[in-house]
């Protein structure tokens, strides 16, 4: 019996249940459409209910699913490998998604409107993992401080939450997505986009494609070398730091998702590939990243987690 991380099968259920709220919203959403239709309203946008069904499908699949519970739990060579699998074939999905949205809309705008119009299939769901992701860093500062007597590990966490609710409220324009209001006429002369947002004032929007990419080169550095640097620091450590370090090491696996981000925002940043890859693409590129980093740190919530016994014979290795 290889062991098995507690936290893994609460995760699973977390998952589903995640699902099962987006798909409850989606139906909702679609019910009160049809209402304001039968009123004289705007017809319907029936992607909500193909929303609905997926995330259902999705509900479900999550629930009963073996297979997501070994991923999720299960530390042995056979489940690492299955990640590695799991993140190459998150990444072809992606690609297929977007491929697919690009070739199905009947222009540019469409697929502008489609995708990244208010209400857009990317604008929530970078809301929906920024707002995850927000929440799993606070509770591993939360746990690092039970574990540790030194609090700065803890506190550097909570101040990486605090950072991901700034760029959550960032991407919901401080609440302007949500409540419609118009934007100030001071801020409104010098935003790029006419919102009530920080990063898309003159100057950080005429550096923020160049910006982003080594944001993202940085990310990707760290990713790939911070595996090999705790593995030289915790040569020396007692066992339990450095099973907390392990737990704070990004997965050795996960550098495809950060390699895709940086080179989609290369491409932005100099303009190659301009008649393939828009500009508006590197919402693309932020959703995967607040991907990657939400898995991460789920990564780590799961770590640091407790662990049933593990049969003498099975050789461990980390999720």
């Amino acid at each position: 019996m290889a062991v098995i991380y507690t936290r893994g099968r609460a995760l699973k259920t977390a998952i589903a249940v995640v699902f099962v709220v987006v798909a409850a919203a989606s139906l909702l959403t679609m019910a009160v459409q049809l209402v304001m239709s039968a009123f004289g309203g705007s017809q319907p946008d029936l992607g909500w209910g193909v929303l609905a069904g997926v995330t259902t499908a999705l509900a479900v699949w999550a629930t009963r699913s073996q297979g997501l519970l070994r991923l999720l739990s299960v530390a042995d060579p056979l489940a690492h490998q299955g990640r590695t699998s799991a993140v190459w074939g998150l990444l072809a999905l992606v690609l297929v998604l977007v491929v697919g949205l690009k070739t199905g809309a009947p222009d540019r705008d469409a697929y502008k409107q489609l995708v990244f119009g208010e209400g857009g299939l990317v604008e929530w769901s970078q809301v929906l993992v920024l707002l995850l992701a927000t929440r799993t860093a606070w509770l591993i500062g939360d746990d690092l401080n039970a574990r540790l007597e030194e609090r700065r590990p803890g506190r550097l966490f909570k101040f990486g939450a605090t950072c991901l609710a700034l760029i959550l409220m960032e991407e919901l324009a401080w609440g302007q997505v949500i409540f419609s209001w118009q934007t100030p006429p001071l801020l409104n002369e010098i935003n790029a986009q006419n919102e009530t947002t920080l990063h898309n004032i003159g100057w950080f929007q005429d550096r923020l494609d160049l910006g982003t990419f080594l944001a993202t080169l940085g990310v990707l550095a760290v990713v790939v070398l911070a595996p090999r640097w705790m593995r030289a620091l915790t040569t020396n450590c007692s066992e339990s730091m450095a099973a907390v370090s392990r737990s704070l090491t990004p997965a050795v696996y996960s550098w495809p998702l950060f390699m895709a981000v940086s080179a989609l925002a290369f491409c932005i940043a100099t303009r190659t590939f301009s008649h393939v890859i828009l500009n508006r693409d590197q919402e693309w590129g932020e959703l995967v990243l607040y991907a990657s980093l939400l898995l991460s740190l789920l990564r780590t919530r799961v770590l640091l987690g407790s662990v049933e016994p593990q049969a003498p014979d099975c050789v461990a290795e980390d999720p």
